[in-house]
């Protein structure tokens, strides 16, 4: 599995969001991890009185975005735009090499709904860095991770990720399966048992596997607590039941891969427009 290395957030201002939570846990994640960080805002495209002006709207954002209090520790960098902002993001994150791009959730309505996934999606497909979708104001470092897996590399990266910026959390790591052809296959309670303890088996490994990565990356640091969750039910709702039981204050997802592909698919909306808590997502 590849390496993950946090040593440069780009977060994504909206110097309209009161109050901004992504600030807040930018600043916080880039303060655990003495990482540099990039607070950028982009302006979107205007009618052509705005453009005309695009100096002065740049100049007024710059200096908004200055006006946030940075602890003094933090190297800070400001960059403005106008433009798309899926775009003028994804491109920032090639430039600036960002290991983590942390972005708000979107107000409720059907035209953000539809922005917001289209910014999302073109970030994802657009860099290599994971997205971090911020829902809840920062408290403190992440506490309760919840991984979903499929087994699938995409799977696996987005746990690295999880554990990389959040090496402290109590990790659940969840997997949900569905028998096959339930509607002519029924299995008895033996049969089903040893089905969840195949999956069992494999998330555990999985787990070994990720621990051998962080402790060589970590030798200072102990593995966070891992414990293992099965799910039998349709995949969304088998999301959606562990997260309301376990309550994360992080979910992590793959947004590729056989298993999630098909949840990410055709559910993506569901998550990233009414996420549980903060989420994310590793293209």
């Amino acid at each position: 599995m590849e390496e993950m290395a946090l040593k440069h957030i780009l977060a994504a201002i909206d110097l309209n969001a009161q109050p901004d939570h992504v600030f807040g846990r930018a600043v916080q994640l880039a303060t655990q991890h003495g990482t540099e960080l990039t607070l950028a805002h982009i302006a979107a495209h205007g009618d052509e009185a705005e453009s005309s002006r695009a100096e002065t709207v740049l100049a007024r954002a710059d200096q908004k975005l200055r006006e946030y209090s940075v602890p003094a520790e933090l190297k800070v960098n400001y960059r403005v735009a106008i433009g798309n902002p899926a775009h003028e993001i994804a491109a920032l994150a090639r430039q600036t090499d960002a290991d983590l791009i942390v972005l708000g959730a979107h107000r409720e309505s059907p035209i953000a709904d539809l922005f917001f996934q289209t910014t999302a999606y073109y970030i994802l497909e657009g860099c290599d860095a994971p997205l971090l979708i911020v829902k809840d104001p920062a408290r403190g470092p992440y506490r309760r991770v919840l991984a979903a897996t499929d087994f699938s590399p995409c799977a696996k990266r987005a746990l690295r990720a999880a554990v990389t910026i959040a090496p402290q959390a109590e990790f659940h790591v969840l997997h949900v399966y569905e028998t096959p052809y339930p509607a002519f296959i029924h299995f008895n309670e033996k049969e089903l048992e040893e089905y969840g303890r195949e999956r069992s088996t494999k998330i555990e490994l999985d787990v070994q596997e990720e621990m051998r990565n962080f402790l060589t990356r970590h030798a200072d640091l102990s593995f966070p607590e891992v414990k293992t969750v099965l799910e039998r039910d349709d995949v969304a709702a088998g999301i959606g039941k562990a997260a309301k039981r376990l309550k994360p204050d992080l979910m992590a997802m793959g947004m590729s891969g056989r298993g999630l592909a098909a949840l990410i698919g055709s559910r993506t909306e569901e998550y990233l427009n009414a996420p549980f808590c903060d989420m994310l997502v590793t293209p």
